[in-house]
C-alpha cells in the first residue's frame, strides 16, 4: 500500500501522516521513519527536534534513518513487515538535484527524478506500506531562475507520477486531511478530517 500526502509548509502533513502510520502498524510491523532533511540554519534544526519530540511521545517504537540522499541504498534494509514514512519527497528531490553540477540542465534533472520514481516504486512494493509526504508549492506562478524552475518542474511530474501509482492521496490544508484518491477506510474515518 502506498499513500501520498501533501499540503503547504506547516500544514500538518506530518503529523496527518504519523497518525496513518499509527493506524496501519500492529504488534508485527517494524515502523521506519526516513527522515530527508538537513540541518541547514536554526529554523531547519528546531522543526527537526519538534518532529523528533512528537514521534517519541507516541505509542509506537520508531526506528529513524536520517537519509537525505540516494534512498535506494536503504531498499535492502526493509522487508514485508515493514511500514515506512518518508518525510518529506521535497527536501529529498532538492538534494538530490542540488548535491552535484547538472541542476541547470533539464535532462540531468530528469534522470534524477526517475531515479528517485524507481526508488519509490522498489520501496512500495518491498514493504508493507510506504507512506510518502511532499510539500505543495505550485501557488506561486513560474519561478524565473533556472533551479527553482527545474527544481518545481521535477517535484510537480514526481507528485503526478507517485499519485498516479499511490492507493490514497491526502491534501492537508490548515490540519484537516482530504481524501483525494482511494475509498475512505475506517482507519481513516478516525482522523480528524474524514
Amino acid at each position: 500500500m502506498m499513500i501520498f500526502i501533501s499540503g503547504g509548509v506547516r500544514s500538518g502533513k506530518s503529523g496527518i501522516a504519523e497518525q496513518c502510520i499509527q493506524a496501519l502498524a500492529s504488534r508485527q510491523n517494524t515502523v521506519h521513519y526516513i527522515a530527508t532533511a538537513k540541518t541547514t540554519d536554526q529554523e531547519m534544526k528546531e522543526r527537526i527536534i519538534h518532529h523528533q519530540r512528537r514521534r517519541c511521545q507516541q505509542s509506537i517504537q520508531w526506528t529513524t534513518w536520517e537519509q537525505p540522499l540516494h534512498l535506494h541504498e536503504l531498499a535492502s534494509q526493509f522487508g514485508p513487515n515493514d511500514i515506512l514514512l518518508v518525510d518529506c519527497l521535497t527536501n529529498w528531490l532538492a538534494n538530490e538535484l542540488f548535491d552535484e553540477e547538472g541542476w541547470e540542465i533539464e535532462a540531468v534533472c530528469l534522470q534524477k527524478a526517475e531515479r528517485m520514481l524507481r526508488t519509490v516504486s522498489q520501496l512500495s512494493t518491498v514493504v508493507r506500506a510506504l507512506v510518502m509526504v511532499s510539500n505543495e508549492l505550485f501557488s506561486g506562478g513560474v519561478p524565473q531562475d533556472a533551479g527553482t524552475y527545474h527544481f518545481m518542474k521535477m517535484l510537480g511530474w514526481l507528485h503526478q507520477r507517485i499519485v498516479h501509482s499511490a492507493d490514497y492521496a491526502i491534501l492537508v490544508h490548515h490540519g484537516v486531511p482530504i481524501l483525494k484518491k482511494g475509498e475512505c477506510l475506517p482507519w481513516l474515518l478516525g482522523m480528524d478530517g474524514f
